[in-house]
């Protein structure tokens, strides 16, 4: 059976003028057991935004390249139900 893992890595922190910056990223690992295989999959999740008074806000991230993978996969599909629609008596 196949272990499925989420986490939440931190990268590492810049200074960047007044502000301390930290990468936030989605981990997801597929590890298969007694072979070696395993899938991992990271996105982008938040950045988290640091002064030096010691206000902290976290500012999340879109991945549009998620978004446009799911929409070709959605076209895909909704493509294949048209031609299958169109040709469905001949």
């Amino acid at each position: 059976m196949p272990t499925i893992k989420t986490e939440i890595i931190t990268g590492e922190t810049r200074q960047v003028g007044n502000y301390q910056i930290t990468p936030l990223s989605q981990v997801l690992k597929i590890i298969t057991p007694g072979k070696h295989a395993s899938f991992i999959w990271n996105r982008p999740k938040a950045v988290v935004v640091r002064t030096l008074d010691g206000q902290e806000q976290v500012l999340p991230v879109t991945d549009v390249t998620r978004i446009a993978i799911w929409l070709m996969l959605a076209g895909g599909v909704l493509g294949a139900m048209l031609v299958r629609l169109i040709f469905w008596n001949r």
